[in-house]
């Protein structure tokens, strides 16, 4: 990211070459010699001729005397040349012993000094650059937002995350509209500092803005369970009254929220209202989840109307065994035991023990004992439910025993 930035940045002319205007000055005059070599190398960069530029700089360098105006001018403008080359080294060496020859102006030395901090950076020297800019910082009475960026991006990188989180905030805050990437570091930040009241700010920020990014999503689950139910139903009534509920991944994802944090009822509703304004899809998957949620709410009647609408064209038989089960814990054992049985023409392996076991549970409970062992006896053939349904063909044995000795007693009398 710095060495992309650093390419063309470091070529800020203005800069370099305000010595023309800085020469009226007596106390920074140049040669003529120089002067006029540095304005040719200056046309010469103009049109991308750096190597031609670098030798006439390089050549008059040698003439010009230690720690002089002249050389440190050189000097400067020898850096701008090797920055455009990506020759970061060099042109940070140039920089460094213009500005440790202290014979520049002050306001040039300090553009210098930022010009310097980036290239200290671009080569991994991070404490350096720091350093460099931190004292460029100091002089510096209205910092752009990039360079706030810059020393932040610095600070993360040795784990100084207290001073990226400092940084981060003064760029956001004086930015109308922050880049994501600048979001992502000051919750990186606060994240390393274990600030999740902080984060969980970022990160609604971020959803709002681009709420299709599943990353965002996962990340405030994540730290909303930290939190308590009461506080998190709280987050997410703030987050949803933010975001656009026109959109299709939003309603979904809010709903998942929802029933992640342990509000199902309120899953369910967002899930019912986006199928009612044709936001989402009464589409299978989105069927089940409200099924799910309404499931989850312990509103099982609720859950029954929309299994049942998914059982009428169920493929696979999943609904069915699905709307047989809720049907069995509603103590509705005649339609409890019609769907298990009708989920048993299509579903395959396991499930298929799991259905007959609970069609013969269910038939038992109705008083058919025939029928309740038939479909336990084909459970029983399933190795995972071989000893459950065992135990119920045994119990029923025994139940319909005592039931005919009980006829027989009561017969006699």
């Amino acid at each position: 990211m710095i060495r992309t930035r650093l390419q063309f940045l470091l070529l800020c002319f203005a800069m370099a070459f305000g010595q023309a205007a800085l020469a009226q000055e007596k106390q920074y005059l140049l040669q003529e010699k120089t002067y006029n070599t540095v304005i040719a190398a200056q046309e010469l960069m103009n049109v991308d001729q750096y190597s031609k530029a670098e030798s006439q700089l390089s050549k008059i360098l040698a003439n010009t005397k230690v720690g002089s105006y002249d050389r440190a001018v050189v000097q400067q403008t020898l850096g701008y040349v090797y920055s455009a080359k990506s020759q970061y080294k060099k042109a940070r060496e140039q920089f460094q012993q213009a500005l440790e020859s202290d014979a520049l102006p002050e306001p040039v030395s300090h553009g210098l000094r930022y010009n310097l901090g980036q290239l200290l950076l671009a080569e991994d020297k991070f404490k350096a650059g720091i350093a460099v800019l931190e004292q460029w910082f100091k002089a510096e009475p209205n910092p752009p937002n990039s360079a706030h960026v810059l020393i932040a991006s610095a600070y993360y990188q040795i784990n100084h995350f207290s001073q990226t989180v400092r940084h981060m905030k003064q760029a956001v805050r004086n930015e109308k509209i922050p880049p994501e990437n600048w979001y992502q570091l000051l919750l990186a930040g606060h994240m390393e500092l274990k600030q999740y009241s902080a984060g969980i700010k970022i990160l609604e920020k971020l959803i709002v803005r681009f709420p299709d990014k599943d990353n965002y999503w996962a990340q405030l689950s994540g730290m909303y369970a930290r939190q308590n139910k009461q506080v998190s139903a709280l987050a997410v009534e703030v987050l949803a009254s933010h975001l656009e509920l026109g959109e299709k991944r939003v309603v979904e994802r809010l709903s998942d929220m929802y029933r992640y944090l342990g509000i199902p009822h309120k899953s369910a509703l967002i899930l019912q209202k986006g199928m009612k304004k044709g936001t989402i899809s009464r589409s299978t998957r989105n069927l089940n989840r409200l099924a799910d949620s309404w499931l989850a709410a312990r509103e099982r009647e609720r859950a029954v109307k929309i299994l049942a609408k998914l059982a009428e064209s169920d493929k696979n038989g999943e609904a069915s065994l699905k709307l047989g089960r809720v049907l069995f814990e509603l103590e509705d054992w005649q339609q409890a035991s019609a769907a298990f049985i009708r989920s048993l023409k299509n579903l395959k392996g396991k499930k298929r023990g799991t259905a007959a076991l609970m069609a013969g549970l269910a038939e038992f409970h109705l008083g058919d004992y025939t029928q309740a062992e038939k479909w336990l006896a084909q459970a029983a053939n399933y190795k995972n439910l071989g000893r459950q349904a065992e135990y119920w063909l045994d119990y029923i044995d025994q139940f319909v025993d005592a039931e005919e000795e009980q006829d027989e007693v009561e017969i006699l009398s």
